[in-house]
């Protein structure tokens, strides 16, 4: 989107008081690429889709907590033909989402969209690049939504040192098979998530701002993490998240998380990792 940038006196001048001063411009008009989570719709049947959402946010409340969110319809028959979108959009509401828009929605459904609060996205949604696991679409027979998948095994966690909010998984007795690690080389860009499903990550480009990279296991980035990053989301308690210059908006592991407030100073801007200790994320010198 080619951004602009257009405040109120660039239509028709500044206003000017009584005794003639000039009044500052009541607003300033900017396009931007604003980061939004994209929830891409594989089912019509939205007491399914809502049962699986809340299975989701439950796991990482921290990445979905009142996030934007730009439903994509592209995946289902018909452009969204059938969508009882106004109960779609109380739906959302109601697991402390917010829509702010729908892409790929048939043109005759558009005014009701926009009747129900939805901005019209006429772009597909964007995917991620890279290996083909990074936020693999499933089928719609296996999952309504395209999203993080569901707890499994956890490990004992490792040994670390400062910061966090607590509120990691519980381990559970079992091991997780892991396989090679997924390697991505190009940037991610802001609203783009990358999942390595039962292995480590490794990003040889930069993590753009709203942008999410997810892995069961490490997290490894040979540039800057400008947007979130989650590791061990399965419930791997020694999983890390490794950075040559961390800028994050949010870090995890299993669930203990820091947000860019909580990141000291001293180690921001820098190579750092950020691993699980007592219950809490932890950051320290890389």
């Amino acid at each position: 989107m080619t951004s602009f940038d257009a405040s109120a006196e660039d239509q028709g001048g500044r206003g000017t008081s009584a005794g003639g001063a000039r009044r500052p411009a009541p607003f300033d008009l900017k396009g931007t690429m604003a980061p939004l989570t994209v929830l891409r719709l594989r089912s019509l049947d939205l007491a399914i889709v809502e049962r699986h959402l809340r299975i989701k946010i439950a796991q990482l409340p921290q990445l979905f907590l009142n996030a934007p969110v730009l439903v994509d319809v592209g995946a289902l028959a018909g452009q969204g033909a059938g969508l009882a979108i106004e109960e779609l959009v109380r739906t959302l509401r109601s697991c402390k989402l917010v829509p702010v828009a729908i892409a790929n929605l048939a043109e005759e459904l558009r005014d009701r969209a926009v009747a129900a609060g939805l901005g019209i996205m006429m772009q597909q949604a964007a995917r991620p690049r890279g290996d083909d696991r990074g936020a693999a679409a499933p089928s719609a027979s296996m999952d309504p939504v395209e999203a993080i998948p569901a707890p499994g095994p956890a490990r004992a966690p490792s040994q670390g040192g400062p910061a966090s909010r607590a509120g990691g998984l519980a381990p559970v007795p079992g091991a997780t098979v892991h396989s090679g690690p997924m390697v991505i080389t190009q940037p991610v860009r802001s609203g783009q998530v990358v999942y390595a499903q039962n292995a480590d990550l490794v990003v040889l480009a930069p993590v753009n701002p709203g942008a999410q990279v997810i892995a069961d296991g490490h997290i490894h980035i040979y540039s800057t993490l400008r947007g979130r990053a989650v590791a061990g989301v399965q419930g791997l308690l020694g999983a890390r998240i490794f950075c040559q210059r961390l800028e994050a908006e949010l870090v995890a592991i299993s669930g203990a998380y820091l947000t860019a407030d909580d990141i000291p100073e001293a180690r921001r801007g820098r190579p750092a990792q950020i691993h699980f200790e007592g219950g809490e994320c932890r950051i320290a010198a890389l």
